[in-house]
């Protein structure tokens, strides 16, 4: 049966509507039920739902105090770019590793990261790298073959020179030499000469000079000495020419010519250069007997080849000095 209450000034009894509101408030304090008790070891209970009107708080998590004392740590912070640091990564311990092992009383600071540099190049600095690796095979492969051409090229020169080589070469150094002289001495023959001059001994003829030695040599050594006394061995151009030296020495003597056929046997040439173009030899001369390559002058003006070794005399000339 519903029981009526009234606004009367009648103190409510104990037990009333206002305490069972009053207990209603303060429904936190009050001894959980025994439906909310915390649930045994080993089961798994529902979460509580949060309460209506309140913000649900995030439980937090259980402190475990590591029971370090003593130490003053400073927290210590690493940063590493992307892409950097690469060569030197810094120390990381296992998880195996107790945690006491990897704390140090004095921690220091890492180090700066350095970038490394082939993640820092770029498509162009290789290509200009290659490039430059190209050059530098391509230097070292001309220098290589330039080596192997001179050393090539010595060993040749040493087969086909040696010794004869050798002596080729001093015979043209010679005839280098009896050019350069005949040059000098048709050079002062251009001079205009108020008179015509020889030297003493030499025997002047048409605007030449002409010595006749008193001695012997060999055609090579009576050719050196006409080169030294800015002459050279009588070259006969004029049948005038020809009779003048025939008579001027009238002795039985023979003299050495400039004309010889060392180059190509047979091909008499003066020292010239320029073909024979008189011919005075005797008959059945030349012969080339007895390796018979340069030409002389006989008594009475004929001409005979000789060994160019045989020592006997001879004539120089030179043009008039002034």
């Amino acid at each position: 049966m519903p029981t009526l209450y009234t606004n009367s000034g009648c103190r409510d009894l104990p037990g009333t509507r206002e305490e069972e509101e009053e207990d209603a408030d303060d429904y936190e304090n009050m001894a959980p039920p025994y439906k909310d008790l915390p649930p045994k070891p080993g089961s798994l209970a529902p979460p509580r739902p949060p309460r209506a009107g309140r913000n649900p708080e995030p439980p937090s998590l259980p402190h475990k105090h590591l029971g370090i004392s003593g130490l003053d740590l400073t927290p210590v912070t690493y940063t590493s770019q992307l892409g950097t640091g690469l060569e030197h990564p810094p120390f990381q311990p296992s998880q195996a590793t107790p945690i006491l092992d990897s704390l140090s009383p004095t921690p220091t600071l890492p180090t700066q990261a350095t970038p490394v540099p082939w993640l820092s190049q770029k498509s162009g600095d290789l290509g200009c790298y290659q490039e430059e690796r190209w050059m530098v095979f391509l230097c070292v492969l001309v220098v290589v073959s330039l080596l192997l051409a001179c050393t090539g090229l010595a060993v040749t020169l040493i087969k086909l020179t040696g010794i004869t080589g050798l002596a080729g070469l001093k015979k043209d150094i010679d005839q280098v030499r009896a050019d350069t002289n005949q040059s000098l001495v048709e050079l002062r023959g251009l001079l205009d000469c108020p008179r015509i001059t020889c030297p003493e001994g030499w025997l002047p003829f048409e605007g030449k000079c002409y010595y006749f030695s008193p001695n012997t040599k060999s055609w090579d050594e009576a050719r050196k000495f006409c080169q030294e006394n800015y002459s050279h061995l009588v070259i006969i151009n004029s049948f005038s020419e020809q009779n003048f030296v025939a008579k001027a020495h009238r002795s039985p003597r023979v003299y050495w010519l400039g004309l010889s056929d060392k180059e190509h046997e047979g091909k008499w040439k003066w020292l010239d250069g320029s073909p024979v173009t008189l011919s005075y030899w005797e008959p059945a001369e030349p012969n080339n007997a007895h390796e018979e390559d340069c030409g002389s002058m006989n008594t009475g003006g004929t001409w005979n080849d000789l060994s160019c070794n045989k020592a006997t005399y001879w004539i120089c000339e030179r043009k008039c000095s002034c």
